[in-house]
């Protein structure tokens, strides 16, 4: 899981060493940092990484190594050579591959084909590194070449059009990832663990297959690797890359136990695990390791938690992959939706004040019972005031399709730190700026969320319609068969997909040029992957006109038509409850933060960190 938050050069920084420290701190027994460069010359967006290769990287290797190892736990290096055709375009191009392959993220432009010497360079960057992570007291290595990256490039045929001694036939595509590896081994002796990371098949026509990848397997096995790492996917198929909620829990594993048949080596997998699954999996014999890649960055206790009984003490990770995938293809560090401190353990930490306040929240969905969390740690006095008989807001409704247990359990997190804390909540109350429990308050939080927006279309407000977050609320509102849904953002989608599962006949209607559009792609593409499987139908460009008792009139490419429908699910968004916010803000502005939806609609991440910043910096 890379983080991005090393210096430029290549060379880890404090706040990176920290995050590896937690996760060791945090029970986990192997830590396998991001990948790092054997060679820095391949493509573009690493050329900076000016240490590669040197005594330099090797110092920073350790830095981190005896973090982990200062912890209890051993490290594994996982070594790279580039991301090839994959890398990302926001430094410009010059960007190597196997063959001239079109770039991923730019097809108009081709990589360029590595020369033989370049090639060379490579295997001799690899030897190189085998040093540094000895000297860095590394504890194995683990060489990459998954996610259609440079080593997988030359392995599979649809990228390898070479017709040299690394083209061609088998044994020809598999010759770098093999001098690779016999650069690593004649460095580390035959008793220090090799593992290779790589994919079980491709998921994209074309791609790689499952038989391809057992031959791979069984090649490496027979050469001396002494485990393998094995889940789904290329970015040519998306929807594995960082598996979201819509490919559910373990969905990598049977994939990788397929490869019981081919080795007696250890197999270890990734693919959304939870300590169950985890835990049952390695019992069944179709795994020996589980990775915990972005459950580690919501909870870097995890394992420490389990052990001690305390699985509901577990922050669970969202897979929304908002912070932490989304941000590596913007070239931003990490950090995570639910913790706030990810990837900055270094810098933010939650102490008792020595002035504690009265501190009044006003909301209890995310964003304030994460303020109220957050505050009551610090030892300030807080009273947090909802409206409503039930915590949880806008998640409550959120989480009701199947798919989404992770936000149901996620609120239950956030109630359960809360009664651990004795944070006092008033239900049923709803506070407004002339309330007079403000006049007492030294500090206010207001995270009073957002309301569904109206829009002016006619018969929308008609017997046949039902609002989104109403259908959530009870799914037998809902009647018939034949079902529009009003819009194509995340929560039209997800309510849409649910009706599919159930069987019903769904089509979405959305204005824009394309469904979920502004969602990350590691999530968007497999729920479109989902809508699709389950024949929702998406009308993009297309506009609402008015809903009649026989449908919808919509109008597209300048046309109108009619579209049967049963019933409509109002799904065009929320508006802000920006009016009731700034009124306590008017009046309370020196005392007063506005989280969440209040001030915009915005994602789960946006509202639970915001809380954590306004009562972090109450101090």
């Amino acid at each position: 899981m890379g983080t991005f938050s090393e210096d430029m050069n290549g060379y880890p920084t404090i706040q990176q060493i920290e995050y590896y420290r937690a996760r060791a701190r945090g029970g986990f027994s192997l830590i396998i940092p991001e990948a790092q460069f054997v060679v820095s010359k391949t493509e573009a967006w690493i050329a900076h990484q000016t240490i590669v290769g040197t005594a330099h990287q090797m110092h920073g290797w350790l830095a981190i190594t005896e973090a982990v190892h200062s912890e209890g736990a051993k490290i594994m290096w996982e070594l790279g050579c580039g991301l090839g055709r994959e890398a990302p375009v926001f430094v410009g191009n010059g960007t190597s591959s196997a063959s001239e392959n079109p770039l991923f993220y730019n097809p108009s432009v081709k990589a360029h084909a590595l020369t033989i010497d370049e090639i060379h360079e490579i295997v001799e960057g690899y030897r190189i590194a085998a040093q540094n992570v000895l000297m860095a007291n590394g504890d194995a290595i683990e060489i990459h070449a998954h996610y259609g990256y440079m080593l997988d490039q030359f392995m599979t045929p649809i990228w390898n059009h070479r017709d040299d001694e690394y083209g061609g036939s088998f044994e020809n595509r598999m010759r770098l990832v093999k001098e690779a590896y016999e650069a690593i081994r004649g460095v580390v002796g035959p008793d220090f663990p090799i593992l290779i990371r790589m994919a079980a098949y491709h998921d994209f026509e074309g791609g790689r297959t499952m038989e391809e990848s057992k031959e791979i397997v069984r090649y490496l096995d027979e050469l001396g690797i002494d485990g393998f790492d094995i889940d789904l996917g290329c970015y040519d198929s998306g929807r594995w890359l960082t598996p979201s909620i819509y490919t559910g829990e373990a969905s990598m594993l049977e994939a990788a136990a397929e490869f019981r048949t081919v080795t007696d080596k250890p197999i270890i997998n990734s693919g959304m695990h939870t300590p169950e699954s985890a835990e049952q999996a390695i019992a069944d014999g179709k795994i020996d390791a589980a990775m915990f890649g972005r459950a580690s960055i919501a909870d870097p206790d995890l394992p420490n938690k389990v052990w001690a009984g305390q699985r509901d003490e577990v922050r669970p990770c969202l897979a929304c992959n908002t912070y932490c995938s989304g941000h590596l293809v913007v070239n931003k560090p990490i950090s995570c939706a639910v913790n706030a401190e990810a990837n900055y353990e270094f810098e933010y930490h939650i102490e008792k004040t020595e002035h504690p306040k009265n501190v009044a929240i006003i909301g209890g969905g995310c964003g304030g019972m994460e303020a109220a969390r957050v505050a009551a740690l610090e030892g300030h006095k807080v009273t947090l005031y909802e409206k409503s008989d039930k915590l949880g807001g806008t998640l409550l409704p959120a989480a009701t399709p199947c798919f989404k247990e992770r936000l149901r359990l996620f609120t239950a997190w956030q109630i359960r730190q809360l009664e651990e804390l004795e944070v006092p909540v008033v239900f049923n109350k709803e506070i407004t700026a002339d309330s007079p429990e403000l006049a007492e308050a030294d500090a206010i939080i207001v995270a009073i969320g957002a309301v569904p927006a109206k829009i002016p279309i006619k018969g929308l407000d008609g017997s046949n319609v039902v609002g989104v977050i109403d259908y959530h609320n009870d799914n037998a509102i809902l009647q018939g068969n034949k079902i529009v849904v009003a819009g194509g953002g995340a929560s039209g989608c997800d309510c849409a997909l649910e009706l599919a599962q159930a069987g019903k006949d769904v089509t979405i209607v959305e204005m824009m040029d394309e469904v979920v559009k502004g969602m990350v792609s590691y999530t968007r593409v497999p729920l479109l992957y989902e809508l699709d499987r389950f024949g929702v139908k998406q009308m993009v460009n297309t506009k609402l006109i008015e809903v009649t008792d026989e449908g919808v009139l919509v109008e597209h490419d300048g046309k109108q038509e009619l579209i049967e429908a049963d019933m409509v699910v109002d799904a065009f968004g929320m508006r802000a409850r920006s009016d009731e916010a700034n009124a306590i803000f008017q009046k309370y502005g020196h005392i007063t933060t506005l989280v969440g939806d209040c001030i915009k609609p915005a994602q789960i991440g946006e509202a639970v960190r915001g809380g954590y910043f306004a009562a972090y910096a109450l101090h």
